[in-house]
């Protein structure tokens, strides 16, 4: 599924990509959300975060990094 959520943090090196995100759980609470991220490691950081909340994150390639959505939870 596909939301209309996102959060740029392409460009941004760690910790503000995980810092955007915890604002966005924040923010729009249980519904689904995406970060994209160009760097590796932030795609990772970002990932970790929303496992360790509870949620289900999907890693998907798109052009210049990754999207990492936030599964509705």
């Amino acid at each position: 599924m596909r939301d209309s959520t996102v959060v740029d943090a392409r460009g941004l090196s760690c910790p503000e990509p995980v810092l955007m995100t915890q604002s966005a759980l924040k923010a729009f609470g249980s519904a689904a959300f995406s970060v994209e991220v160009s760097s590796a490691s932030a795609r990772d950081n970002v990932e970790k975060f929303l496992q360790e909340q509870g949620r289900t994150a999907q890693v998907e390639t798109i052009a210049g990094g990754w999207r990492v959505t936030a599964e509705e939870g």
